[in-house]
């Protein structure tokens, strides 16, 4: 028992490890852009706001560093990091396309994401693929899909009651168009970003990695609510919030029933599919 709390502990000290390289991540990105458009299209930045990015950002390296350290992880990853964003930064100053800046945000921030997850996993005697629940399921617990179209009558629900309480900040704000807009309605890349990507990584992250690693610490109820409104918060528009969380309460089922996370992608893809598709004929 003491070994398996000792084993518990470790992959919630993991978890903090992982936490603290996104926050460094999009620091990183952005002070470097910042220097980068400072340097050579000489653009004017406040002092103190780019003083403050550079002082906090160096302290999320050392004290990543020192994670490091504790959590027996090669600190090569923090360099080939800082490598991967750099040379990501480059091709996005250069860039006057608005949709592939937005490609490579996401990219740095994913891909960044999915590779420090794969280099804390793979130490774990179980296996990188098979903790993160990328293992075939069986046919028969396809059945478990059950558990998202149960999530749409608490989604409508929700709608309708800040419709009746006229709760503006949770109010629909064309969220799904704002995006095709930012994105200069260029389609593919669209659709290579919420039908491929987002369910693929967001999938490996929340489901494959947290929601794994908290459900070792507390019981299932509270492991499925606390992954799923951390899924919710990472959508930022309060009118997405709640309707992704519960969406995020029915993919961690999937996931969890089915004890595989392909069923849970294959499901979200469906999903951002049907959104895609509804966005694009409204336009």
């Amino acid at each position: 028992m003491e070994d398996i709390n000792k084993l518990s502990i470790k992959k919630i000290t993991d978890l903090f490890f992982f936490i603290i390289c996104i926050i460094f991540i999009v620091l990183f990105s952005q002070l470097l852009l910042s220097l980068l458009k400072t340097i050579f299209y000489g653009e004017n930045i406040r002092s103190f706001n780019l003083l403050f990015l550079s002082v906090f950002t160096v302290i999320l390296y050392k004290l990543l560093d020192i994670f490091a350290i504790k959590i027996k992880i090669s600190k090569k990853i923090l360099r080939y990091l800082l490598v991967f964003i750099f040379l990501l930064t480059i091709i996005k100053l250069t860039s006057d396309s608005k949709s592939l800046e937005i490609l490579i945000d996401v990219i740095i921030l994913d891909f960044g994401a999915i590779y420090i997850i794969s280099e804390i996993v793979k130490r774990y005697e179980i296996g990188s693929l098979e903790f993160l629940g990328l293992i075939k399921f069986k046919l028969s617990k396809f059945r478990y899909i059950g558990f998202y179209f149960f999530a749409w009558p608490a989604i409508i629900l929700w709608s309708q009651i800040i419709e009746y309480l006229n709760l503006d900040f949770f109010q629909n704000s064309n969220y799904s168009e704002e995006i095709f807009i930012s994105l200069d309605n260029n389609y593919l890349i669209i659709f290579i970003m919420a039908c491929i990507v987002a369910p693929i990584c967001e999938e490996i992250i929340f489901r494959g990695f947290i929601f794994k690693v908290i459900l070792e610490k507390i019981n299932l109820f509270y492991a499925i609510i606390i992954n799923s409104i951390f899924f919710g918060l990472i959508h930022f528009e309060p009118s997405t919030i709640i309707p992704a969380s519960i969406l995020g309460v029915s993919l961690t089922l999937i996931r969890y029933k089915s004890e595989s996370l392909l069923l849970a992608i294959i499901i979200h893809a469906l999903h951002n599919l049907l959104a895609f598709i509804v966005t694009y004929l409204t336009l």
